[in-house]
């Protein structure tokens, strides 16, 4: 029909991705699949077969949920954080599930690179990196900019039982101490590789739990063949 031919060119440009080989086994299998549900129609009519292929999915749709699945299956394999970020930032583009994981991701790896910054930086501003205590038994690790009236500081700030804010808090009054000193370097690594290692742990599980599922066959072969039965 028409319309089943209209479809399969759709769906191999949209899958011109892979490489030919493979795009031409997943098209055919579309095909054979679609057929068998149409011959097993006994009243087929046009607006049956269009039915067919709606549920079957629309090309450029599938073919972005495989590249997308395909980036998450790779993300589960490395521990780099730049790989996870583009992962989770594509994901995001999906559903609630990636955006929550891309928050995740920026915020634990933010904290790692304030961390780390705070350690490059302490040796040439001593007297602005640091951990700060600042009113209300606020700690903030990061840059504090001198002044001690509309004092403001930049970093990580954490204040109990439940405020954590990763970038300022709005300038405040009131005396500014530093608590660590010279052990702001090996506290800082220590904090930094906990952020870094945790964040990974966290967004490699988080696409594990609600990611794409592992799947013995191909994904796509999988997908298409499970919607026309």
């Amino acid at each position: 029909m028409a319309a089943v031919n209209e479809y399969l060119a759709r769906l191999r440009k949209a899958f011109d991705y892979l490489p030919s080989a493979e795009r031409d086994e997943m098209v055919e299998e579309v095909r054979s699949h679609v057929l068998e549900r149409i011959e097993a129609e006994p009243c087929l009519t046009e607006q049956l077969a269009n039915g067919i292929l709606r549920v079957v999915g629309d090309p450029e749709e599938l073919a972005s949920q495989d590249r997308t699945e395909a980036i998450l299956r790779r993300a589960l394999k490395t521990k780099s954080p730049w790989v996870l970020l583009r992962s989770t930032l594509t994901w995001a583009t999906t559903g609630i599930a990636g955006v929550i994981a891309l928050f995740v991701t920026l915020t634990g790896y933010g904290c790692a690179a304030v961390c780390y910054l705070s350690v490059f930086l302490k040796p040439f501003f001593p007297s602005c990196i640091g951990l700060w205590l600042r009113p209300e038994h606020t700690l903030t690790l990061g840059y504090w900019d001198g002044r001690f009236s509309g004092t403001q500081v930049y970093g990580i700030s954490v204040r109990p039982p439940a405020l954590f804010v990763l970038g300022t808090l709005s300038p405040t009054k009131g005396p500014v101490r530093e608590l660590l000193g010279s052990w702001l370097l090996p506290v800082g690594l220590l904090c930094g590789a906990l952020f870094a290692v945790g964040t990974t742990l966290l967004t490699r599980w988080l696409i594990r739990r609600f990611g794409p599922r592992k799947r013995s066959q191909s994904p796509r072969l999988e997908l298409t063949a499970g919607a026309v039965r």
